[in-house]
Parts: structure tokens; sequence; C-alpha cells
């Protein structure tokens, strides 16, 4: 027991003694240099975290870019560490290094000589040789002198004192601070550019940006040094320039931009060169991936590319039990490579047929390869399209079969059922396996790939139309029980998950509520769709592939009908207020019996298959936002029906179902008997425009 109460006294009397001692004034560098430790420093996960922020470096992590390098990692940093993806995006931007054993050190303080270093780098401001005015000079390091030597000179950083700049001591929270914000204020922030310049690939679509609110950014694209003469760039006037590979510049071309940045009162920015090198092979061989082995009850999918297409368009091979489709066609031509040839002896076990997505033509020239000897599918609407860019001769074109809403293929053990969502193209269509939840949708859904395609076009469809349209093909989707899980797009190389549909939705949706307010100009540069109305949801450099761009119809701003102009003009400033319209109606318990929705003129006489055919731009059976009157069919066994209903615009007065008022998308159940009509009035966001659907009930 006294050796016990000994014990304690000693450890308390130790105790107290280590209180009274001063805590150690020293840490230490990565290099196991001493420096002064401060209770008010700033870690170097801290520093390199404000800096990365401010310029907005991308983490390669937060967007879809399948040409990017691999990832430059510190053995001691995590990307989901607190500044994991600040410390590793100014990693790949060559602002900071690893120690001899690969270690950031990121809790470790940062000597006042290495932030000078750090600052300098980041900026781009230039070295001095003017030595700094302190008598601890020769103190510094060489390869540090040059940039203390400079921020010292522009009064962008001082001394510790007066006469001293103390290069091993670990810099403050508050001199960081100071000095950051003197160089903010004083100097326009270097351009910044994206895509990164580190990585080869077909094309690029560029965007330059300042971390400086209202500076101006010149460029030049000949290797000439910018001036204030030279072209102004902005993303509202350029969008993302095009920058790629035309067949007439293969296999390789570099890409140069120098650009500055210019605001008044301010000193103008350094120059900066951006590189990017292009390649794309003159001709390549096709090549596969295995996304999802094959089971009992799925089927498998395997992704089909040629690195020498100028988009690189996917095709999808799925295969069942017993057979399998090939989904799209892809762009290299017919006389160049086979992909029959090549899935033949790769891929195929079972026999298949050829399905293309939609007529455009990076999605089936190969199609003269398999008229032969598969069966191949194309929607009507895209005949005059293959038959003029792919299949010419009449023979070929007769052996074409008609694929539309409705269909299923039967793989055995797998069925995919069709539906037909125009807007990109008139013969857009999407496959479904139901059971496991996998859709094939070719380009409808768009591409998030960031930096080589940033928009879908779906100005075939009026935007309001459209909506309408993408809200039913979801609920059929959805329908007899329907799963979700993955979205196979034209140029994704893996498939999004069932979100996207969503974000999608969310990204018309948004033009319908706010009317012209709810666009923007197109991310696209002014090579490719020049001022093009686009809606955006997400930032293709921030949120991997859970963003969307879409292209609707005209320029933004002009004159065309983008929305629907009759019976009631929603086009112009204050349209979209007057919506007092369904955009879908779904029923549990009944059948809607649809209308024929027009949704573009139909096509002008063609030559196909030795005959002059016409064909129509419409769909059958769908609900018509502008017809009011329609029949329910249901079974006579069934006493309830539950409705939801979905108004064009969220932001409507008030919805009312036989007159008891209902919300949007609620599910209400109504008693039904055969005759009886359901009644639904719907007042616009003006307070003043009012419809009012009838649904009557036919018992069967």
């Amino acid at each position: 027991m006294l050796k016990r109460i000994k014990s304690i006294k000693v450890f308390l009397a130790l105790l107290m003694v280590s209180m009274l001692l001063p805590s150690s004034p020293y840490a230490f560098t990565e290099n196991g240099d001493k420096i002064t430790q401060s209770s008010s420093g700033i870690t170097k996960a801290e520093f390199i975290g404000k800096i990365s922020s401010y310029f907005a470096w991308p983490h390669p992590s937060d967007y879809n870019d399948i040409w990017k390098v691999p990832l430059k990692q510190f053995n001691d940093v995590k990307t989901t560490d607190k500044y994991g993806k600040e410390i590793e995006a100014a990693y790949e931007e060559g602002i900071i290094n690893a120690d001899k054993s690969g270690n950031f050190n990121p809790q470790s303080g940062i000597s006042r000589q290495d932030a000078a270093v750090t600052f300098v780098k980041a900026f781009k401001i230039p070295e001095s040789t003017k030595a700094a005015p302190f008598s601890d000079y020769e103190e510094i390091r060489p390869d540090a002198k040059g940039s203390i030597n400079a921020l010292v000179e522009l009064g962008y950083m001082s001394g510790k004192t007066p006469n001293s700049f103390n290069p091993d001591e670990p810099i403050k929270k508050s001199e960081v601070d100071k000095i950051f914000k003197k160089i903010t204020s004083t100097m326009v922030t270097p351009v910044q550019a994206l895509p990164k310049q580190n990585s080869v690939a077909p094309r690029r679509y560029i965007k330059l940006y300042t971390p400086t609110p209202g500076a101006t950014i010149y460029y030049t694209t000949d290797g000439t040094t910018p001036t204030t003469s030279s072209e102004v760039y902005t993303v509202e006037s350029k969008g993302h320039i095009n920058e790629m590979l035309r067949d007439n510049q293969l296999p390789q071309r570099t890409v140069v931009y120098k650009a500055i940045a210019v605001k008044d009162g301010m000193v103008t920015s350094p120059v900066q060169t951006f590189t990017w090198h292009l390649y794309r092979p003159v001709v390549a061989d096709f090549q596969h991936t295995l996304i999802k082995e094959k089971t009992s009850t799925s089927p498998a999918v395997y992704q089909l590319y040629n690195d020498s297409e100028s988009v690189r368009p996917m095709a999808w091979y799925v295969e069942g039990q017993d057979k399998g489709i090939l989904f799209d066609a892809l762009q290299t031509k017919a006389d160049v490579k086979n992909l029959k040839e090549y899935i033949d002896k790769n891929i195929a076990k079972k026999p298949y047929s050829v399905v293309v997505g939609h007529a455009h033509g990076d999605h089936m020239a190969q199609a003269p390869n398999f008229v032969d000897d598969h069966d191949l599918y194309v929607n009507e609407r895209g005949w005059a399209a293959i038959g003029v860019q792919v299949l010419n001769d009449p023979e070929d074109q007769a052996k074409v079969k008609n694929i539309d809403e409705g269909d299923i293929i039967d793989l055995g053990g797998v069925k995919l059922h069709t539906y037909a969502l125009p807007g990109h193209d008139h013969s857009d269509i999407i496959l479904q396996d139901k059971k496991n939840g996998l859709v094939f949708a070719s380009d409808i859904y768009g591409c998030t790939r960031a930096g080589s395609a940033d928009n879908v076009n779906v100005s075939g469809v009026r935007t309001d139309l459209f909506l309408s349209l993408t809200q039913q093909t979801y609920s059929n989707l959805k329908k007899d029980g329907g799963k979700i899980t993955q979205i196979f797009t034209g140029h994704d190389e893996l498939p999004l998950n069932a979100s996207h549909l969503g974000l999608y939705e969310s990204a018309v949706q948004q033009v319908i509520d706010k009317g012209e307010a709810g666009t923007s100009l197109t991310l696209r540069g002014n090579n490719d769709a020049p001022n093009s109305r686009t809606t955006i949801i997400g930032d293709m450099w921030k949120d991997g592939t859970n963003w969307v761009a879409i292209k609707l119809p005209g320029i933004k701003g002009d004159n065309t009908e983008y929305l629907t102009s009759a019976p009631i003009n929603y086009n112009g400033k204050d349209g979209f207020m007057k919506y007092s319209v369904l955009s879908n109606i779904e029923i549990e318990g009944g059948e809607l019996v649809g209308k024929t929705v027009q949704f573009a003129p139909d096509s002008k006489p063609f030559s196909w298959a030795g005959s002059t055919i016409s064909v129509e731009n419409s769909l059958p059976n769908k609900f018509d936002p502008w017809s009011y009157n329609y029949t329910i069919k249901v079974p006579k066994t069934n006493k309830n029906i539950t409705l939801i209903p979905t108004t064009m615009s969220t932001k409507v007065k008030s919805i009312t179902i036989n007159g008891k008022k209902a919300e949007y998308r609620s599910e209400n159940r109504i008693s039904v008997s055969d005759g009886k009509v359901i009644t639904i009035k719907i007042v616009a966001p003006d307070k003043v425009t009012t419809s009012t659907y009838t649904f009557t009930v036919e018992t069967q």
C-alpha cells in the first residue's frame, strides 16, 4: 500500500513539473529540418487546401474523363482524408512534391520559405534574382531564394522582423491569409484551363477561367503572346472550345493556347501556356470489355468500342441463354473494319440480331456487315437516314426490320422491352431488361464525359412535350414491376445509375418551371453548337457522372418556339406561367386509352427498298397534355383505382380530383364503376389559366 502511495506521489510530481515546462518549440519538415512550432500555425494540409480550393482545381475522382492519367498519390494521404482531394489536385498541378519516402506529411507545419515557394508556383510569379534585404538571407535554401526575392520585391510577403526572414520558422495562418489577400487583390490570378493537359485524347472541349472576379481573359491559339487586342474568352461567348482531330489531320496534333487575364487597377496575370496532345489512330482494331457476367437469370453485357472513332461511341453486346443482340453499330466504316467478324470470333456464343438505337452516323456505320446474315432492326423513323448514309442498296434496305415501342426481344431467360423516346433523333429507342433493371438507351440520356462531349441534343421535339414523353417513358420503365439499376448510354464507358433519370427529368423540368430563365448557353464551343439553348443540372468537373446538359431547340434568346405555341403560347416572357396541363397521368388498377401524339411533321417522301415512302413522326396510345377527354379501361373486379397526376409545371396553384384537392404526383384512390367520370382540374401558376380533364371509366 505504501509503495502504491509513493508511486502516485512521484507521478503527480512529474506531472506538475511537465505542466510547468514549456511545450516543445519545434516541429520537423518532411526533410527532417527542425522548424519552430506555433499555436497559431497552419498545417500543410490546411495550407494546400486553401490554395487548391481557391484555384478550383478539380480532383480526378470528381469528373468522368476516360483519357485522364492515373492519379498521383502520396503514401500518407488518402482521397477521403480532410483536404485529401485538394492535396492530390495540387500534386497533379505540380505545385507540391513528395519527400524521399513518398510522403506529404499533411499534419506538419510549413516553413516560411516552403510557403513562399508554393505561393510562387501556384500563382506563376516569376522568380527574382534581387536578393531580399535580410540579415539571415544566407540561411534561406538556394531553391527558395528566387521565390522569396520575388514575393518580398513585389510587397506580397515581408520578413518576420524588419531585418530577418526566419526561413525555417512555421508560417502562421494569419500570415498566409495576409499574403493571399495581397496577391489576389494586387495581381489578376493566372488563367486556368480544363481539361488537364497531362493526358492524350482524340478531342478536347477546352474551358478557360480565372478565379479573379471581373477579369477579362485574352487568348491565342497560334503560339503568339496574347495581348488586350487578342480574342476574348468567356464561357458565355465561346463555351468549351472544341479541339479535335479531323480525318485529314490524323493521327496527331498539338494544340497550344496562351492566355492572360486583365482587370483595371490590377497587375495583369502572367502568361499561361496550355498544351494538349491529340491523338487518334487512322485505323484501329475493335476492343471489348465484359461488363456483366451471364447468369441463368441475367444476360452477359459487353462494351464495344474503337479508338480510331472520333467521338468514341459505345456499342453493347447483350446475350441471354438462347440469343444475343448487338445494340448500336459504331462509327468505323464497314469497308475499313468488320465488327461482325470481331464479335463472331471474340464474343458471341449464341445467334444474335443487331438493333440500331438511333440512326446517327456514329451508331450505325457497321450495319452493312450484318444485313446479310443477321436480323437488322432500325426504327422506321430512321430509315431515311440509314438509307442515305449506310445502306444504299434497295435489296439491303428490304432486309431491315422495324422496331418500335411495345416490341419484346426474347433472349432466353431475359426479355428486352422496347420504348420510343424521340428528341435526340426521331428514331430513338430504348431497350429494358425489366427483371434485372438494365436499360440500353444509346444517346437519348446523354454523355457525362468531361471535356469530350457535354450535352445531348433533344431539339427534335418541343421541350414541354419532350418532358411529357420523358415522364411517360420513365413510368413505362417502372411499369409491371420494372427495375432500373443501370443505364447503358452511347458515350459513357460504364453504366450510369438509376438516379441519372431523375437528374435528366429535372433538367427539362426547370425550363418548364422558369421558362427562358431555366436555360443557359451551351457548354459546347462556338465551332460546334454556337449559343444553343441548353439546360444544365450539376457540374461536369465536380459531380462525376451526376450531372446532365441538354440542348433544346433554337438559340438562347431567339424567337424559336422551343415550347408549345397552341392552343396557348407558352413561349415568351411569362408564357411558362400559363401551364395548367398535366404532363403525365399514372393509373394503378386500370389502363389509360391514349391518343396518337404527333411530335414532329411526318417525313418527306424518300426512296426505300425500291419504293417511295413517308413515315409518320407520331407515337400511338400516349397521354397528350393538350387532349382533355380520355377513357380508362378497368377490370370489372377492380372497385378502386389509383390516379397519380403529374402537372407540366411544378408551380401550379392547385390540382383537384373530383373537387378534392390533390398534390403533385400524389397517389389518389378513387372508387370506380362503369361509366363513372373522373374530373381533374388544374389552375396554372398565373392563377388565371385553367384546364379540366375528364376520364371516363369503362369496365371490362
